[in-house]
């Protein structure tokens, strides 16, 4: 069970890393959301705001133990017809109500300051902050995914045994006697002066 918990763990970090990976670096390569510029340039060029109702409640959450965000559910109206979502701003509003840009052609795309919008998304790719970040993201994600190949299999300790060895067996066939010899003349101390 925990070898597949492993593996899941590991797939997940792959496809985040990845996906942080490719967002890091196509902010750098295409010099942010082409897109989204036109469509807060569009919002200041048509001067299409409106007063939007914020909800009493909401939800607050710090980022890094600095930046505190609120998110709030607003709506307003457009030529008779509702629309509604949530907004995350960084200062909490004095009035229950908030000017939001709108697109014309599509009044669901808000924003609080399509300026400040613009200006965060022609910064991206000025840095090549954006380009470093991406690749160490690339890099763990590629590690992460060689470590299901390159993972050595967990080998048993081997168990050196020992050669047996042979019972010792008398194999001298000598005499009793010539052993007697032998060991006397091996103890007796004036073998070593001259004769």
């Amino acid at each position: 069970m925990k070898k597949v918990k492993s593996v899941l763990y590991r797939i997940v970090f792959i496809i985040v890393f990845s996906f942080l990976a490719k967002s890091c670096v196509s902010d750098y390569i295409y010099e942010g959301d082409k897109d989204k510029i036109a469509e807060r340039q569009q919002m200041l060029d048509d001067n299409t705001f409106v007063m939007a109702d914020l909800s009493n409640e909401y939800t607050e959450t710090t980022l890094a133990r600095v930046i505190k965000m609120y998110k709030f559910n607003y709506s307003f109206t457009v030529d008779g017809r509702t629309y509604a979502d949530e907004i995350l701003l960084t200062t909490l509003p004095n009035f229950p109500q908030l000017k939001l840009y709108y697109l014309k052609e599509n009044p669901n795309i808000v924003s609080e300051d399509p300026q400040a919008d613009i200006d965060t998304e022609n910064k991206k790719g000025k840095s090549v902050t954006d380009l470093i970040v991406g690749i160490v993201w690339g890099i763990l994600a590629l590690l992460m995914l060689l470590s299901f190949f390159g993972g050595k299999k967990a080998t048993e300790p081997k168990v050196v045994q020992e050669a047996k060895k042979p019972i010792a067996t008398n194999t001298d066939t000598r005499s009793a006697e010539q052993k007697e010899q032998d060991r006397k003349t091996k103890e007796d101390p004036n073998r070593f002066l001259p004769k």
